[in-house]
């Protein structure tokens, strides 16, 4: 009994003489994590790029507030369209939250902004 809970008594990162142990992760490698750092290079490609791109003659994605025009996938939202900016928003926003719930570990590994930087 003594000896199951020996583990408690110390940190696992100081040996005896109390000199640290040091940690060193492996660095992950597999077909799954090729794939991962792939899909974030598309996703940032796509993150920067997508306001270069142009659809008769207007750029793809633009949100100029100074301006008050707001050019989403070629369609031009103005401050009087703010309520269909607002329900589409909302409607992507719930989109966003059902996935999650639904496939929360493929979202938060793979395609979610905060992970792939």
């Amino acid at each position: 009994m003594q000896d199951e809970n020996l583990y408690r008594d110390r940190i696992s990162t100081v040996d005896e003489s109390g000199k640290r142990k040091w940690i060193y992760p492996k660095k992950p490698h597999g077909k799954w994590t090729t794939r991962r750092i792939i899909l974030s290079y598309i996703l940032l490609l796509v993150l920067f790029v997508l306001p270069f791109l142009k659809h008769n003659g207007e750029p793809l994605f633009m949100l100029n507030v100074l301006e008050r025009k707001f050019l989403i996938f070629g369609m031009v939202f103005t401050p009087q369209d703010l309520h269909l900016f607002a329900i589409g928003t909302i409607a992507f926003m719930l989109f966003i939250v059902f996935f999650t719930f639904v496939f929360g570990r493929l979202f938060c590994g793979w395609i979610c902004p905060q992970t792939i930087f």
